[in-house]
């Protein structure tokens, strides 16, 4: 698309002043961007740091406890009697007491530990805390607990158990806790210690510092991937939390489009790791703010640039608008009496002017011989016209050929001369108007009626047409091509008699009228059923096959593929086409909407 110069300089104005504008809000806010999550990562690095610290100190408070109880040697030598000896015994109770007391001053007077629990696989259990009952089938319990084994295989490692809810105990409080096991022979019966806490210490650990109108949230995971906390159970709408390759990773949502940053922190000492997470939407709050106030002074600044760029433009364009505008001015009539001032706003422009009065009198010379040449060319082509016949000569000659013989006996070469003399004065008329249904069909009638005489009883036709669309509007050279196309390849390998059927219904179900042309030949060949079937699917698409060459077939070369292209052309694509091959012959059906 070709643009004026005021145009292309208004545009490139414009553009230099968008990139510019554009260029250095992308890089401001790149970089606020950035400096802005770097000042998060830095804030939730310390948040994290000190989650760590508190959660070593609870996991050191419960490691050291289980330290001193599997260092014990009174506690192991316990641990191997109560195997030899009647637990129902006075002597077993009052050493079940004392051990108990051992195990209080490893507590200490302030509860370090909410529970302290001795578990020998042989189903012993011995436990010291706030809560001093025990379940009646403990033994059965020890045997179901899993965490028991993997204890046993650490050797004396430590081993921590996520939040669940008290085995052991009646109370439903969650709990997790800390288990070693004892360093005890293959022979001896193997002997663990659990040390529990409540979930309501690491609950209120993780929730110190956390400000309640921040959406960030804090997971707490081990190595394997377990989660300690928050409880699952507490919350059923927690994310699906992600392996993480690196301290910090930009996430997106898998239910939403939103984008969460994570995190995260892992401590050598207890083997957890702690994450934050914060939607990202949240984070970039301020610079969105930043943004939406940057981009009104953007707008603002580039309407003015507007403004600019629209008064230079329009400077350097004018005195070439004002040319253009003469030349449009410019006609035969003045060729030779145009003249144009003079304007001297450039160089250039005033080299243009010159060069504008030369061509106007080289154009108006050669105008002059154009015309000359021009007459004497139409006076040839007066003369060819001449020379043509008359098509009235043709009419009268036909009408004149009617009457002779009718008069001398032979009535129907007279009706079959006056049949050739409609079709001839209805092919000579303009072939770009439109017709009526009904001058259509008589056309059409008037050629069955002439192969009628041709063929000589061998062929006859059939026409269904309701009345109530004789002054349907059809484009001229409708149907007579269609009905044609049946003589030129329908009947060619069929035995006579032959019929054609040409009927016009309505169809009161989808509001169309329906055209329908049938014969008894032998039908379309494979091939051109396919070509035909292929036209017609692009029609009914929409797409039209050779439309610049449909004016230079002239209607001496009118087939399928124009007649139903000007159908499509002529109702503005509201028509269907439908070809069907039958057991003997074919039917062709032409739907058209009805307009309301």
């Amino acid at each position: 698309m070709q643009l004026r110069i005021q145009t292309r300089l208004f545009l490139g104005f414009t553009l230099l002043s968008s990139i510019l504008v554009s260029s250095s809000g992308y890089l401001y806010f790149s970089q606020t961007s950035k400096d802005l999550l770097d000042r998060v990562e830095e804030t939730n690095m310390q948040q994290l740091y000190r989650y760590q610290e508190a959660l070593d100190h609870i996991v050191q408070d419960m490691d050291r406890i289980s330290a001193q109880v599997i260092y014990s040697t009174d506690i192991k030598n316990y641990l191997i009697e109560v195997n030899e000896t009647d637990s129902s015994s006075f002597l077993s109770f009052t050493k079940r007491k004392k051990y108990e007391d051992l195990l209080a001053s490893f507590n200490g007077p302030w509860f370090i530990a909410s529970q302290i629990n001795l578990i020998s696989l042989s189903g012993f259990f011995l436990t010291y805390g706030k809560n001093m009952s025990i379940l009646p089938d403990i033994e059965q319990r020890i045997e179901k607990v899993h965490w028991i084994k993997e204890a046993l295989q650490l050797e004396g490692e430590k081993l921590l158990i996520t939040p669940r809810i008290n085995e052991w105990q009646e109370n439903q409080e969650l709990f997790f806790s800390l288990v070693r096991s004892f360093n005890f022979p293959p022979a001896l019966t193997p002997a663990v210690v659990e040390i529990q806490q409540p979930y309501e210490l690491l609950s209120e650990t993780m929730e110190l510092g956390q400000n309640k109108e921040s959406q960030a949230k804090v997971f707490v995971i081990d190595d394997s991937g377990k989660q300690f906390y928050p409880n699952k159970k507490e919350n059923k709408e927690q994310p699906e939390i992600p392996k993480l390759s690196g301290k910090v990773t930009e996430i997106k949502g898998a239910k939403s489009n939103e984008s969460d940053i994570w995190i995260k922190l892992r401590s050598d000492y207890s083997g957890l790791t702690i994450l934050i997470q914060q939607p990202k939407s949240v984070v970039m709050e301020p610079i969105i703010r930043l943004q939406k106030m940057t981009w009104l002074l953007g707008i603002l600044g580039e309407c003015i640039s507007l403004v600019i760029a629209y008064i230079l433009s329009a400077g350097i364009a004018s005195p070439i608008r004002y040319l253009q505008t003469r030349l449009d001015k410019l006609s035969l009539d003045n060729m030779n009496i145009s003249t144009t001032k003079k304007l001297r706003n450039t160089k250039e422009i005033a080299s243009l002017y010159s060069t504008f009065e030369d061509m106007r009198t080289r154009l108006n010379d050669s105008l002059t011989e154009v015309l000359q040449a021009q007459k004497r060319e139409n006076l040839a082509h007066l003369q060819a016209m001449y020379a043509q016949m008359n098509p009235h000569f043709l009419f009268n000659t036909l009408t004149s050929m009617a009457s002779f013989a009718e008069e001398s006996g032979f009535p129907e070469h007279a009706r079959i001369s006056q049949k050739l003399s409609n079709m001839l004065r209805y092919a000579t008329q303009s072939v770009n108007n439109s017709v009526s249904l009904k001058q259509e069909i008589r056309y059409t009638i008037d050629y069955l009626e002439l192969m009628q005489f041709r063929y000589e009883g061998q062929f006859s036709y059939t026409l269904l047409v309701d009345s109530s669309f004789d002054n349907e509007p059809v484009p001229k050279f409708l149907l007579q091509p269609l009905v044609e196309n049946s003589f030129t390849h329908g009947f060619q390998q069929a035995r006579p008699p032959w019929e054609i059927e040409l009927s016009v219904e309505s169809n009161e179900v989808n509001g169309y009228w329906l055209i329908r042309i049938k014969d008894n030949g032998s039908g379309f060949s494979n091939a051109a059923f396919k070509e035909t079937q292929d036209l017609i699917q692009e029609l009914n698409n929409g797409q039209i096959r050779q439309l610049d060459n449909l004016s230079a077939q002239g209607l001496g070369h009118i087939g399928i593929v124009n007649t139903l292209t000007r159908c499509h052309l002529f109702w503005n694509g509201q028509v269907q086409f439908t070809l069907n091959n039958l057991s003997r012959g074919m039917e062709f059906t032409i739907s058209i909407r009805r307009e309301a």
